[in-house]
């Protein structure tokens, strides 16, 4: 596979660094490159039905009051095991629990128990009530995970693809001691692949037609203008050697940031993988798992 090449859009002013409108929408619209996204859709639906056939699973388990808040959970089979949640992407439009079972299929037998977050796509929710769910579902798995599935709550990662990379960026800044009474190190790592961090470029592309984000919003849920001053998980970064430019620059600059505010993280970019097959790499044998596992301690 080559790397896609930006149209040329040389008689329109620039809206965002150096890109006009065509070329910002063509960095963030996935279906310019690939016009049928369903294909992957289904490819990760059969490979969680898959996994959810293979695994034994408690399915649908409510973490809050409206009804999309639902999480499956696989659990290791050893009790104490330390905990992976997954959040899915899918342009914050797409996505589910049910097509996110995949990664039971590598983490299940290595000893540690997958789990999929489900919550309210865009529209009708925001990208802050997407936060806030999330954000309440890690709540819930870190308060009930001994009592429900034998988890271990001191060894919680948070890892994410696309729009989900982008909220367990948000997961990755969160006050957990001052919003939620819990502990401030609660999510031991965070992993974020093929995310966004500053929803500048974002609030300016063509996705701001369904996502409506405002100046202030699209602020308050980026996470590079929330990196704490104390605290924080050691992070895992990256991309897909064929993502776009800005799905290169996004990982970089937010890495760069949380390296500035004192915190650890790494960056890795899965050569031979496009946007869409990185979400893969969470269930495929390959460097995204070895350094994941290696961050867990498995």
């Amino acid at each position: 596979m080559e790397k896609f090449v930006m149209p040329e859009d040389h008689d329109n002013p620039a809206v965002f660094l150096h890109y006009t409108q065509k070329q910002l929408d063509w960095q963030y619209e996935h279906a310019q490159r690939f016009p049928d996204t369903s294909i992957f859709q289904k490819d990760r639906l059969e490979r969680s039905e898959e996994a959810r056939k293979k695994f034994k699973g408690l399915l649908d388990i409510p973490y809050g009051p409206t009804l999309d808040e639902k999480l499956d959970i696989f659990p290791a089979e050893t009790a104490g095991a330390p905990i992976a949640i997954f959040i899915h992407g899918g342009a914050w439009q797409r996505g589910s629990k049910e097509n996110s079972s995949f990664g039971a299929e590598a983490f299940v037998p290595k000893g540690v128990t997958w789990i999929a977050t489900h919550f309210t796509n865009c529209p009708p929710a925001t990208l802050d009530e997407m936060v806030r769910q999330n954000r309440a579902a890690i709540a819930w798995v870190y308060r009930n995970a001994r009592d429900v599935f034998g988890g271990d709550p001191e060894r919680i990662h948070v890892l994410g693809h696309s729009s989900g990379g982008h909220l367990s960026g948000m997961m990755a800044v969160t006050d957990w001691e001052g919003s939620y009474g819990l502990p401030k190190n609660l999510i031991k790592g965070s992993v974020c692949m093929s995310g966004m961090y500053d929803l500048e470029a974002v609030y300016l592309s063509y996705r701001n037609r369904y996502i409506q984000l405002t100046e202030a919003s699209y602020k308050r849920v980026s996470a590079i203008h929330h990196i704490p001053s104390g605290y924080a998980p050691p992070l895992i970064i990256g991309c897909g050697e064929f993502d776009t430019e800005e799905f290169h620059r996004q990982p970089e600059d937010f890495l760069k940031a949380w390296k500035q505010a004192g915190h650890q993280g790494q960056f890795i970019e899965l050569l031979g993988r496009h946007h869409f097959s990185v979400n893969n790499a969470y269930c495929e044998p390959g460097p995204l798992l070895d350094i994941i596992f290696k961050q867990i301690g498995v």
